[in-house]
């Protein structure tokens, strides 16, 4: 029998012991559960081996199932009469903090439920982003990245937790007015945009026309200081005049001479570049 300090609950210990499956009660509903991946659970749980569950001690002698409610539900119906836990005794407060911290740190869960579960924890029992982040495991801004997508429009939560819009394409709809997300939701699964195309388009949106016409000009500027080096280091090569038509998209490149001993010179570099190639 092992004792066990749970880390980010105060003074709380488990005991790991072996008992009837039957003298424990699970929340959830069966029925919320895939029969086909409930089979496929059980099968891999015969072959391999059940997890070991947590329960909490119940004043009455029963347990009750803190966690990983499906794998429990299919370890039940594989006609297991027995299972290994880890036993402990919480007051309720700490047993439904414990549940949640669970799911979030093993299940499989969408953004969007990580979010309520996240946001529970915060309403519910006094948790900081911080303190949260660093009891589930994650970061700060990877809490407040997930708590944002709750902002959102509900309509726009059903297109993610229906999977035909990820999570990376809601959260940059958070800084959208709301009247115009789900326009923006929907547009971004018609035409299939990444998250960086719904990145420029919002910001496109968002941005006033004169902000984007000052940022276009630095971005131009930019490159054209960029070609000015560009043919400076050129005519330092070639030791001759260099003259540049264009811009960082097409033009022309016109290097001057203006004796013989100027072609020897650039068929010199010509053959070292090509003898560079070759090796």
């Amino acid at each position: 029998m092992k004792r066990k300090t749970v880390r980010g609950l105060p003074a709380l210990t488990f005991q790991t012991r072996t008992m009837p499956i039957s003298l424990i009660d699970c929340r959830a509903d069966e029925s919320a559960f895939s029969k086909k991946e409930l089979k496929n659970r059980a099968a891999y749980f015969l072959l391999n081996g059940a997890p070991v569950f947590s329960v909490n001690e119940q004043s009455d002698g029963r347990f009750l199932l803190l966690a990983a409610e499906r794998d429990f539900v299919a370890w039940k119906q594989s006609g297991a009469k027995d299972v290994e836990v880890r036993v402990y005794s919480f007051t309720d407060e700490h047993a439904a903090v414990f549940s949640v911290v669970e799911k979030l740190k093993n299940e499989r869960l969408g953004a969007t439920d990580e979010g309520y579960l996240m946001k529970s924890l915060i309403d519910e029992h006094g948790f900081t982003q911080e303190s949260l982040a660093a009891l589930i495991g994650k970061s700060r801004p990877a809490v407040a990245n997930t708590l944002r997508l709750l902002t959102l429009e509900p309509q726009v939560l059903g297109l993610v937790e229906s999977g035909r819009l990820s999570a990376g394409h809601a959260r940059t709809l958070v800084k959208v007015p709301k009247d115009k997300q789900v326009v923006f939701a929907e547009e971004a699964v018609r035409r299939n945009l990444s998250v960086r195309e719904m990145e420029r388009t919002i910001k496109a949106f968002l941005t006033p026309p004169e902000i984007l016409q000052q940022e276009k000009a630095a971005k131009a500027a930019a490159k054209s200081e960029q070609l000015k080096a560009f043919v400076e280091r050129m005519r330092g090569a070639f030791r001759t005049k260099v003259s540049l038509i264009g811009n960082a998209q097409k033009g022309r490149i016109y290097i001057d001479y203006y004796s013989p001993e100027d072609l020897y010179r650039f068929e010199e570099l010509l053959e070292m570049i090509e003898s560079f190639d070759r090796s």
